[in-house]
């Protein structure tokens, strides 16, 4: 994929917080990210798939009212589809850790983060040729 196709590429962005949506939302695209969706929470998220909606990437929030991030990566794993999913949390326990790899999560992103490490990750799961054959093998990257 080149750096132009990276920059295509759809991503959903699942978070409550107006204000934690909002500055990944506008991190990506300062970027030159152009393809970026947006929900509310995890049940309209998860509607979106339902609806057929395509999407290159997830990024998820996990602590959400409703539907939690790892409900909805494991409805999308369960519907077979093998789109990688960054999960954004607070939780860093090894047995939370260990829950959502055994779900399929494909990266962490810790909160607090910084602007540059969202975008590296990003970078680096889309550019990921694992990633972009739709392995389902997750991996844990250092967070």
């Amino acid at each position: 994929m080149t750096d132009n196709d990276l920059m295509r590429a759809r991503i959903l962005v699942v978070e409550d917080d107006d204000t934690m949506r909002d500055f990944i939302v506008e991190i990506l695209g300062s970027v030159g990210f152009t393809n970026l969706t947006t929900a509310l929470d995890g049940i309209e998220a998860w509607r979106k798939f339902e609806q057929g909606e395509q999407f290159d990437l997830v990024i998820c929030d996990w602590i959400m009212p409703g539907m939690d991030g790892l409900e909805v990566l494991k409805n999308i794993r369960d519907s077979r589809a093998a789109i990688p999913f960054i999960l954004v949390t607070v939780r860093d326990s090894e047995d939370a850790i260990k829950r959502a790899v055994d779900r399929g999560v494909t990266a962490f992103l810790s909160k607090p983060f910084m602007p540059d490490q969202l975008v590296a990750e990003v970078l680096k799961v889309l550019s990921d040729s694992s990633v972009l054959e739709h392995s389902t093998n997750a991996e844990v990257w250092e967070f």
